[in-house]
């Protein structure tokens, strides 16, 4: 019985031990578990570290020699920059030359052209276009400045024969600054004076020749004659003072087409516009005869009308009297008595002295 009951406490002692050592067993594989777990992590971490230090270290390798690359290239391009820069220096060098030698042909062509334009005639450079020339003369006046403004307006370029007037110095200067040309009527316009003989016309176109020339500059080369070179009122035979103005370098211009505004009693602009276009027709040269004077308000008030109905016909060209323009008279130099041109029917302009 005594065994009995000591068996029993054994077996438990034993199951205890038994339980005891599986604990144990379990505990051990668990810190060998966590242990193993443990150096696993440092293993991650240490690679990671080692990642972490040598990836950027890699990077930096890799742009060095990239960048090494680079410079080797910049250098290469540099080298071929210079080479090719010596062998652009090395053509121009060699065209140099030749390329003077084209900048002369340009320059000879041009001035060759110049040149060849400047001896042209006005019909030469404008073929198939009719050819006006408007005309002032007994200027300046009050409206000098006026009739300037309108042709400026218009871009047209005019021909005013002045007379010697004291106090216009400025209209002289702006009549040949913006591209008009300058012309003589006579000093006086007193026909009394000018056409009492040769000498006194002589002295009368030396005079408003260096007037003119004391004002602007310029010595004037475009004559017309105070009435017009047929008038009845000179005592000296026209051809005489032809030969004057010829023998000392001036050229006498008359007209083809009168707007009538000389007359003494005031012309209506509608009339003067309506003289203007009709005489102008379709005449190939049509020198135009206005006046530039302080009686003349309706010659102004006409004037960018006629401007502006000759330009719609689209085949008007408006021009300065220049060496290049047909010449129009009404007593031919070495012919006598007196003619008319040879294309245009004439008028003499009606006797208006300016005191």
């Amino acid at each position: 019985m005594d065994q009995a009951i000591v068996n029993p406490k054994i077996n438990m002692e034993s199951a205890v031990h038994e339980a005891q050592t599986v604990q144990n067993e379990e505990t051990e594989e668990r810190k060998a578990f966590r242990r193993k777990r443990v150096k696993r992590i440092k293993l991650f971490l240490i690679i990671l570290l080692i990642l972490f230090i040598l990836i950027p270290n890699l990077f930096c390798a890799f742009l060095l020699y990239k960048m090494n690359q680079m410079n080797k290239n910049i250098d290469s391009l540099k080298e071929e920059i210079k080479l090719s820069q010596e062998e652009i220096e090395r053509r121009t060098k060699q065209s140099g030359s030749a390329l003077d030698t084209d900048e002369n042909t340009k320059d000879s062509d041009t001035q060759l052209y110049e040149l060849e334009q400047q001896h042209l005639t006005d019909e030469e450079k404008y073929p198939g276009m009719q050819l006006v020339y408007l005309t002032f003369d007994d200027g300046p006046s009050k409206y000098t400045d006026e009739i300037l403004d309108i042709l400026s307006e218009h871009e047209v370029k005019a021909t005013f024969f002045t007379i010697g007037k004291e106090g216009y110095d400025d209209q002289y200067k702006r009549i040949v600054a913006e591209g008009h040309t300058l012309g003589m009527h006579s000093f006086s316009h007193k026909y009394s004076s000018i056409y009492a003989s040769l000498d006194a016309f002589a002295e009368d176109v030396s005079s408003i020749a260096s007037f003119l020339e004391e004002r602007t500059g310029i010595r004037p080369t475009y004559y017309r004659f105070p009435g017009g070179s047929s008038n009845k009122v000179s005592k000296v035979p026209a051809q005489d003072m032809i030969h004057y103005l010829s023998e000392n370098g001036y050229v006498y211009y008359d007209w083809n087409v009168s707007s009538e505004d000389a007359a003494s009693a005031m012309k209506e602009a509608n009339v003067i516009v309506k003289n203007v276009v009709n005489g102008v027709g379709n005449k190939t040269t049509a020198v135009v005869l206005m006046h530039d004077a302080a009686s003349k308000r309706s010659t102004v008030e006409a004037l960018p009308i006629i401007i502006e109905t000759l330009q719609k016909k689209g085949n008007v060209v408006f021009l300065p009297i220049t060496e290049g323009t047909k010449q129009i008279y009404h007593v031919k130099e070495k012919e006598t008595g007196q003619t008319q041109d040879a294309e245009e029917t004439v008028e003499t302009e009606e006797i208006e002295e300016t005191e």
